[in-house]
């Protein structure tokens, strides 16, 4: 199953372009435009930085073994295709059907980056081959994935 869903998103990972990239930042900008400047724009960098990182893994992938969480798999998926209200939203959304279930079923990654630092705490933590994050469960906008991510509750 890990197998069919990494071809299924390399196939889709090469439709993806540097204007979707720039695209996607628009986005990401307007969905941070209540948080400080110098903020928002050091997370719109990392974010984007993560999934083209992630991206390029998922390209080099020569194979992959193991099954996969079907229901989950799907419950994601139906979220993921959401129509977008604008050509900023649809880039990202582009991306982010590719990034994201390669981030949490293939990679077993955190879906937000490691190096971003979230007001008032750290960030997600790695102990081990476990992944910690301290706002896991607080994310409700739209695009939030919590549920899905690898992240374990970090308790501050």
């Amino acid at each position: 199953q890990k197998r069919d869903l990494l071809e299924a998103l390399k196939k889709e990972a090469s439709k993806i372009t540097y204007l979707d990239f720039a695209l996607a930042k628009r986005c990401l900008a307007e969905e941070f435009k209540f948080v400080p400047e110098n903020l928002s724009r050091a997370w719109i960098e990392e974010i984007m930085n993560y999934f083209a990182e992630n991206l390029f893994e998922l390209m080099r992938k020569t194979d992959e073994e193991g099954e996969i969480e079907e229901e989950k798999l799907e419950e994601l998926m139906e979220r993921l295709k959401r129509e977008p209200k604008n050509d900023y939203e649809k880039a990202f959304l582009k991306i982010s059907r590719v990034v994201v279930p390669y981030l949490i079923f293939i990679a077993r990654k955190p879906v937000h980056s490691p190096r971003i630092k979230f007001p008032s705490s750290h960030g997600i933590r790695q102990l081990g081959d476990k992944y910690f994050c301290p706002v896991k469960e607080k994310q409700l906008n739209p695009y939030s994935f919590c549920e899905f991510c690898v992240c374990e509750k970090l308790e501050e």
